[in-house]
């Protein structure tokens, strides 16, 4: 890439990237594709029957419907184009070594679809997990549960906007995050270092959204084979966190001056974790009010005379 900078205009590379042909995945890159594919549908199907249930629509529950659930349908917005963006980076080169690109200049679109995913993903990744928040604070409202989870909802926030400015303006034009050659970036801050504060963060939220509704569950006043069954779904959270820390030894390769080559090859891994990352949360802050409508059917299937309306269980601020 360096070398071709040093031979056309931005205006050029740009042009003829973009007659680059999409390329047809193999190796890493099937895999970036299809696991993408995998974790984007399951976690939207799953999105989808959270939506029915706690609008009233299955017949399990009455209309029970929170901040938690818009957060949902909206971090869907952005959840499905990261998706998309993950495919069209396998695409164009992500998880290909450099000696099997056919031309270096798909490291230029394969970047660009990196960043547009990378937007997409922070975005939606921030949402759901404000969501697990809000549903915890929905289900258990004492202080000592509403304050942790505040706050670390606020951290998230916070961390997500720091990052969006950064890669909005770390670059001038925009552009040049993915082709140089059109302008400047500063490097007092590398996208590497932001990269590790972003994950470090993450892990440490992940944790949190994972332990704190299980510390609430035990709290609740249901049968044994209940509160395990929510416990175990709960726990999906912790493999939440563990896909960030399976993420951030590649974080290393994203200073291309000390690793140069094979980056679209080793952001594969960075694309493949995260998207179960952001999968996962999804699935694990839905699953719970799935189990309402599969309790609901059972108990229709073994009785037809019931009504099948199971009510929110929920522990009062008592001592706020």
């Amino acid at each position: 890439m360096a070398s071709i900078a040093a031979t056309l205009t931005g205006e050029q590379i740009a042009a003829l990237a973009y007659a680059l042909p999409p390329l047809e995945p193999e190796g890493l890159c099937y895999f970036v594709e299809i696991i993408s594919i995998i974790i984007g549908v399951i976690a939207t199907i799953v999105v989808g029957l959270r939506v029915w249930i706690r609008a009233g629509l299955s017949g399990a529950t009455k209309r029970i419907w929170g901040v938690d659930d818009y957060l949902v349908i909206i971090g869907v917005l952005p959840f499905i184009p990261s998706i998309v963006f993950s495919v069209y980076c396998a695409r164009f080169g992500v998880g290909r070594l450099d000696v099997d690109l056919p031309d270096p200049l798909y490291q230029v679109r394969a970047l660009e679809y990196v960043i547009y995913w990378e937007i997409t993903y922070f975005i939606s990744s921030t949402i759901f997990k404000c969501a697990i928040g809000f549903a915890c604070v929905r289900l258990d409202t004492r202080g000592r549960v509403f304050w942790p989870i505040t706050i670390n909802m606020g951290i998230m926030v916070i961390v997500t906007i720091m990052a969006l400015t950064f890669i909005f303006a770390n670059c001038t034009p925009f552009q040049a995050m993915w082709n140089p050659a059109l302008g400047r970036c500063q490097s007092i801050i590398g996208f590497q270092t932001l990269s590790y504060i972003v994950s470090a963060v993450q892990m440490v939220t992940d944790w949190a959204c994972a332990l704190i509704p299980v510390f609430i569950v035990a709290g609740l006043q249901m049968p044994r084979r209940t509160k395990l069954s929510v416990v175990c779904i709960l726990g999906l959270g912790i493999l939440v966190s563990v896909a960030t820390i399976v993420r951030i030894p590649y974080l290393k390769y994203c200073d291309t001056v000390k690793y140069p080559n094979d980056l679209p090859y080793h952001l594969a891994a960075i694309v493949i974790t995260s998207n179960v990352e952001c999968g996962l949360g999804i699935i694990a802050c839905s699953l719970p009010p799935l189990r309402k409508l599969f309790k609901f059917y059972y108990r229709s299937c073994h009785d037809p005379n019931t009504s099948g309306q199971v009510s929110e269980l929920r522990i009062l601020p008592s001592d706020k």
